[in-house]
């Protein structure tokens, strides 16, 4: 049975029609097998002709052993050249590539530079914040604990020297646990 437009055309879905098929879908795919083998066809007869208008000369005996031995000796030197030239364009792909990899690499430690400057800078301005902070709260301190000593009566007598002392020692270890 011959492949062609006419057998493709003779076959008859019906499950197409029933809902789980897509008959569009299923034409696209039947067009596109029918271009296939057409194309296929065509090949084929080119190929039987150039097989056919071969066949005389190697019927004939026209070719000496000297002849194929030189086609041989093409042939090979042809795919010797054909491997050194792909083994040459292998290398110089793996030296670009191996280039672009060393360059992503620099680029990469270059910004992981950067970033780890930056976050020395926040870290260190957070640092020098802090002890500003302590600083000032030293300084407060101090002036608070002078001002003490001008009152002979106590501000606040809700407040007991025992609870005072307790209270001034928590907020010593916090400065000192902050200062480390």
């Amino acid at each position: 049975m011959a492949l062609d437009k006419e057998y493709f055309d003779a076959i008859n879905i019906d499950v197409v029609k029933k809902k789980y098929y897509n008959a569009n879908k299923v034409n696209a795919v039947f067009d596109d097998i029918r271009t296939q083998a057409e194309a296929l066809l065509k090949e084929n007869a080119a190929l039987r002709a150039e097989l056919e208008d071969l066949r005389p000369a190697r019927d004939s005996g026209s070719r000496t052993k000297d002849e194929i031995a030189e086609i041989i000796l093409s042939t090979r030197t042809i795919a010797q050249k054909i491997l050194e030239e792909a083994k040459d364009d292998a290398a110089r792909i793996v030296a670009e590539a191996e280039a672009e990899r060393e360059q992503m690499r620099h680029e990469l430690l270059k910004r992981q530079d950067m970033a780890l400057r930056r976050v020395e800078r926040c870290f260190n301005n957070m640092r020098q914040h802090q002890l500003d902070c302590i600083s000032e709260l030293n300084a407060e301190w101090q002036d608070y604990l002078c001002g003490l000593d001008q009152f002979d009566e106590p501000v606040n007598e809700a407040v007991s020297s025992d609870d005072f002392m307790e209270k001034l020692g928590a907020i010593a270890d916090m400065v000192k646990e902050i200062d480390e």
